[in-house]
């Protein structure tokens, strides 16, 4: 699941591919705040049908379910990443496809920059400015700012 997850699949992929299939009903809990989480996010599904970017919270324990599935089909095929596929495809899909599963920004900037000898500089202006720079031959290439976490402004400014 690893590559997989590190190939742009989020917790609210998942979480939307637990809710598809009622994995969520068959999560054993004592929370009652893990319940409301669960129905707020089902609540707000419709509104946004494809992905809403982070504007709604996904509950991970909902992305936990459908990655300890696909961890458990794993094991039990002999470590076979074609069996695994074969069985998983159908509950990803249409939410998650392999030709959805691209590199992430970050990690495709650094890779370009390296395979071209581009000499890569990043701007921490969190602090000051709630915003990251990023220089490729010490020129402006981009910035991520607004209100967002740290983490997504960082991933918005290598876009």
């Amino acid at each position: 699941m690893s590559p997989l997850r590190a190939a742009n699949v989020d917790t609210e992929k998942l979480a939307r591919v637990a809710v598809k299939h009622n994995l969520h009903k068959y999560l054993r809990h004592g929370t009652l705040i893990l319940s409301k989480q669960i129905r707020a996010f089902i609540g707000a599904l419709p509104e946004y049908p494809l992905h809403s970017n982070g504007l709604i919270d996904a509950p991970k324990v909902l992305a936990d379910i459908v990655e300890s599935t696909i961890g458990a089909i794993f094991i039990d095929s002999n470590s076979s990443i074609d069996t695994t596929w074969k069985v998983v495809k159908g509950l990803l899909e249409p939410i998650i496809t392999p030709e959805m599963l691209q590199a992430h920004p970050v990690k495709k900037l650094y890779e370009t920059c390296q395979k071209n000898g581009f000499k890569i500089r990043l701007v921490d202006l969190w602090s000051k400015e709630g915003a990251y720079e990023i220089f490729v031959n010490n020129q402006l290439k981009g910035r991520g700012e607004y209100q967002c976490q740290e983490g997504n402004c960082y991933k918005q400014s290598s876009k």
